[in-house]
């Protein structure tokens, strides 16, 4: 069976993070973790698009969807950033079907239309707890994107288990973002279906060594479509090239 090539990809904190490329780096898509804490305005995504779009010219640029949609004043990101709404608290977040949260999200919409994105990431706190609500909830925001032609890649903490998760992202035409590798260093036995895989680092030393990079090649040759790795953290950049060399040699 021919192997599939992964897609590869960077989750930059902010874009001063491109200061750790190079013009060689095999840069599929750039995810943007900012606009979860700080979203910009308009010019300023704008500016921030510019700035990838000359490092890496035919890299996707996906925007993550701002807290205020997602999380609400008890789930630990708020006070983070400087843009904010008027609006009671307790009426933003948790996907909640509020004018504010519909506020919200329309910020994130304008920013993925200056990125030029179809996808947009979206982080759910431990607060949005599977059952029916959540469930409800998860669903209602991805039938309404879906409407805009926006596609959610889903990272979830919480209790939320893989036959859940796997269930809904077949059920909503999502894709779920999950660890590559456990703390340990083990990738998983599989793959689950539509599941992208985020690396963020080993330890205290947060940098990908040649046996896990391995263990990770061999099982996205197994998998049964093509998959995309995601590369997060400080050493992002020397990650990817870790990984590219492993790729390369086998």
């Amino acid at each position: 069976m021919e192997s599939l090539v992964p897609r590869l990809g960077v989750v930059l904190t902010a874009v001063r993070d491109l200061r750790a490329a190079r013009s060689d780096d095999p840069v599929d898509l750039v995810v943007l973790r900012q606009t979860l804490h700080n979203p910009p305005r308009e010019a300023g995504a704008r500016s921030i698009a510019s700035s990838i779009q000359e490092r890496f010219p035919d890299a996707a640029v996906i925007p993550y969807v701002w807290h205020l949609v997602s999380h609400g004043p008890q789930d630990g990101l708020w006070g983070e950033g400087t843009r904010t709404l008027a609006g009671e608290p307790q009426r933003f977040g948790r996907l909640q079907d509020t004018p504010e949260v519909a506020a919200a999200w329309q910020i994130t919409l304008q920013i993925a239309g200056v990125f030029g994105a179809s996808q947009v990431v979206l982080r759910t706190p431990p607060g949005l707890t599977p059952g029916a609500i959540g469930e409800a909830r998860l669903r209602a925001f991805a039938t309404a994107r879906a409407a805009e032609g926006i596609e959610l890649l889903w990272e979830s903490d919480g209790l939320w288990d893989e036959p859940t998760i796997t269930r809904l992202t077949r059920e909503l035409g999502m894709y779920a973002i999950a660890p590559a590798l456990s703390a340990t260093g083990r990738p998983p036995k599989k793959i689950p279906p539509r599941r992208w895989l985020r690396v963020d680092g080993l330890g205290g030393r947060r940098d990908l060594r040649a046996g896990p990079a391995e263990g990770l090649a061999m099982l996205l040759e197994a998998a049964e479509e093509p998959t995309t790795v995601l590369f997060a953290g400080p050493r992002a950049f020397e990650n990817l090239r870790v990984f590219r060399r492993v790729l390369e040699l086998g």
